[in-house]
């Protein structure tokens, strides 16, 4: 069955407004960074301007290569050889307290929030985050790093 004109043009709103709009869950992207590859010494990201909490919840994603499983919870991941690397990330916000995030999510990105939600699934609203720091026990390709909110279905 082929839709109808009609049916293609509130198709084609729908999609348009869930762009415009965030999507499903009405969610919230910024882009840190583009291609860069982690190891063990600090990568530092300052983050001009501040990260803000927007929505629910929020979270650091990183979409790293090779990852095909993780030890739960917040534990290392495990790479498609069967090695594992563990990977580090922290925001500084705005008063210079550092949040350490730990592991939350994985999919195409592996998603890093705070391990217990100060408000809602999340940071406190307040906050707004000056600094972002990454490691990782090994040298991993990172192709993205984002600040990834959400409202939720």
């Amino acid at each position: 069955m082929t839709p109808t004109g009609h049916t293609k043009v509130l198709l084609t709103a729908l999609l348009c407004w869930l762009a415009a709009c965030g999507g499903v869950d009405n969610s919230v992207t910024r882009r840190i960074s583009k291609a860069v590859t982690l190891g063990p010494e600090w990568r530092v990201f300052e983050l001009k301007p501040p990260l803000e909490v927007l929505r629910v919840g929020q979270k650091i994603r990183i979409e790293l290569e090779g990852v095909g499983d993780w030890v739960r919870p917040h534990g290392a991941l495990i790479l498609r050889d069967g090695s594992q690397v563990e990977v580090e990330v922290e925001l500084k916000d705005q008063e210079g307290v550092r949040h350490r995030l730990v592991a939350t999510t994985l999919g195409a990105s592996i998603g890093f929030g705070p391990e217990k939600a100060e408000e809602g699934a999340g940071f406190a609203q307040q906050r707004k985050f000056t600094e972002l720091r990454v490691r990782s026990t090994k040298s991993i390709a990172a192709k993205s790093i984002d600040w990834y909110c959400w409202t939720g279905k």
